[in-house]
């Protein structure tokens, strides 16, 4: 079966070419590798001009159009029935990282639409410990509001990610509205009408590096409002379903406000001044998924920043929707 790869490309010279040469890398030759160069100065359009292996094709935006604008157009010009987003930074750990990819497919049934490969490359924290616990290999849409929810944009790094091609188109796209949450919010909404699957198998390498986007990008504060809405719209839709308000909100508070709101602390004390901790304010706190500062700020000490009680509101939302099995818990 061929496959598309898709990489989104923006002044990321320092690592084009060992994700690139990655891709060349693979035993399993049946690729089309896409890249779209979004508006880059730093040297990438003339490396990209110098390849000339004819499964790759290279586009070149005339004006930035951002990340996700960038991605919907790559899948637009994708042709094979799956795709994998390998990011400019990122690249395939081995020669077998296509072969374990499409290996991992064709044992799925046929209704997975998406796939979150390298589930055990992200276990920093005491709550993804928990998620690699509970989480099952195949999310059903009834199940995926709350998994969201609970564990956040748990795809992660979008080199993570292989796709059913035409659910992107399906879904209505990437939101180019959202820069810095476009991704969590189209899983979201995908995973609401459609099953998907998580694996533990490894395929990319998601490089850590200081001029990484998920390093940069929140640096004030300027993912919270856009976080806001898709926790919003997910409360909404649990609500609807009968989940207590209580415990919905008690979750945002205790993982996700307490542990921002640690980061803000951190940053006031390094003298970065305090406009984290002001947008966690006025887009958090007030949020109807939160408690309010008062109660947040409680929370806050209770919990010594979201490192104690880290998981029980968890484990109780997980029994009341009896979607994982009580042993597990």
């Amino acid at each position: 079966m061929p496959i598309s790869i898709v990489m989104p490309t923006y002044n990321g010279m320092k690592y084009l070419k060992q994700a690139v040469d990655s891709v060349l890398a693979q035993r399993y030759q049946d690729w089309e590798l896409i890249i779209s160069d979004d508006d880059s100065s730093d040297g990438t359009r003339e490396f990209l001009s110098e390849l000339k292996d004819p499964r790759i094709t290279v586009y070149l935006q005339e004006h930035n159009v951002g990340i996700f604008g960038n991605l919907n157009f790559l899948f637009s010009m994708a042709s094979c029935e799956l795709t994998q987003i390998l990011c400019q930074d990122d690249y395939f750990i081995d020669e077998g990282s296509v072969d374990r990819l499409l290996k991992e497919w064709s044992s799925l049934p046929p209704e997975i639409a998406f796939v979150r490969f390298n589930q055990l490359l992200d276990c920093n924290s005491r709550h993804d410990r928990f998620a690699v616990s509970v989480l099952p290999s195949i999310v059903k849409p009834e199940q995926s509001d709350l998994f969201l929810f609970i564990f956040g944009c748990i795809p992660g790094i979008l080199s993570n990610v292989s796709v059913r091609t035409e659910l992107v188109k399906r879904t209505g796209w990437f939101r180019t509205d959202l820069p810095y949450a476009g991704d969590f919010e189209f899983w979201s909404r995908a995973g609401r009408s459609n099953s998907w699957a998580i694996s533990r198998t490894n395929v990319a390498h998601v490089r850590a590096h200081p001029g990484q986007a998920s390093n940069f990008l929140n640096r004030r504060g300027e993912l919270f409002p856009q976080v806001r809405q898709i926790l919003e719209t997910l409360y909404d839709n649990l609500i609807r379903k009968g989940y207590p308000s209580i415990l919905l909100r008690l979750e945002v508070t205790i993982n996700y406000i307490s542990y921002h709101r640690d980061i803000g602390i951190k940053a006031l004390i390094k003298g970065k001044g305090n406009g984290y901790l002001h947008e966690i304010s006025t887009q958090l706190d007030s949020s109807k998924v939160a408690l309010g500062a008062a109660m947040g700020w409680i929370i806050f000490l209770a919990t010594l920043g979201g490192r104690v009680f880290l998981n029980i509101v968890s484990k109780q939302l997980l029994k009341f929707s009896g979607s994982v099995p009580q042993t597990e818990l």
